[in-house]
């Protein structure tokens, strides 16, 4: 199943926004070129942006206030919260669009001044009482034919342990977390291509999360220690089952489904047949 019908399902109005840009900057956000995409939070974007409760705008210690383009500089503290439903920006030119997942959204305080009043002229003043805050999304783009990978964890000889991936649950951030894996089928593997990861080893196997990869595959060290070299990728992992918690997907439950892939056994980082990924898709929905 490619990417456009995986999200025909969902309402791109509520989890995205569509920003104008260049030509230019959607081929080198698909390159790698370019990871951080930068805009101000103005009048015109900050409902797009911006969380909100009963219309107005969140701030931090402060009671629920409508400041009419006034953003409050709150001693270099950004005042407001990203909405939680936020999760993708589409990139539109005049030559086609990209739709890129976010992965990360940084703040900084942008044009600082004194509000003299709705509709009067910004005049900057370093030491002014309010503030354009910019907004840094980190993003990675959703290829229309994304190939999917299968990776395998067997937490006994990982150097994963279990103990990494409760860390990493824990400090999870924008209900996402990120490691990089080996990966075997190399090759063909690209920046923004999914994978599925599959425990094995014990009485928890399973598909128990799944990603992105957010790098093309990169050559290091072997993880076991040995002089021979692998190829990585750096990837963003969501939709991660609860350490110690039973896998989204059992092996039992592949196994029974879809008993023409071998589930139990093979390298991490296998490139999965379209026919399996659409089958996977359809299992992981149901369960």
């Amino acid at each position: 199943m490619n990417t456009e019908e995986k999200n025909k399902d969902i309402d791109i109005n509520e989890v995205a926004i569509t920003l104008e840009v260049d030509s230019e900057v959607i081929a080198k956000v698909r390159s790698g070129e370019i990871t951080h995409i930068l805009m101000d939070i103005s009048e015109d974007n900050q409902s797009l942006v911006l969380e909100t409760v009963d219309g107005n705008l969140i701030l931090i210690d402060v009671s629920p206030t409508t400041y009419h383009g006034c953003y409050l500089y709150n001693n270099g503290e950004f005042p407001y919260a990203i909405k939680n439903s936020l999760s993708f920006l589409v990139l539109s030119s005049g030559n086609g669009d990209c739709v890129t997942r976010i992965i990360d959204v940084e703040t900084t305080p942008g044009t600082r001044f004194n509000y003299q009043g709705a509709g009067k002229p910004i005049v900057e003043d370093a030491e002014g009482d309010s503030c354009i805050w910019e907004v840094s999304f980190e993003v990675v783009p959703v290829p229309a034919e994304a190939k999917s990978y299968l990776m395998r964890w067997n937490p006994s000889i990982s150097s994963f342990t279990e103990k990494d991936f409760e860390e990493c649950v824990e400090n999870m951030v924008h209900g996402m977390f990120r490691m990089n894996w080996s990966i075997y089928e190399w090759e063909e593997a690209r920046r923004g291509d999914l994978f599925f990861m599959m425990r094995t080893g014990d009485d928890k196997a399973g598909i128990v999360f799944t990603g992105q990869f957010i790098s093309d595959p990169y050559p290091g060290d072997d993880w076991a220690g040995s002089t021979k070299r692998r190829m990585y990728v750096d990837m963003i992992v969501t939709n991660s089952v609860e350490p110690g918690a039973t896998p989204r997907v059992s092996l039992e439950k592949l196994q029974e489904v879809i008993p023409e892939y071998e589930w139990a056994k093979g390298h991490s980082g296998a490139l999965l047949p379209e026919d399996i990924v659409t089958k996977l898709d359809e299992l992981c929905e149901e369960e």
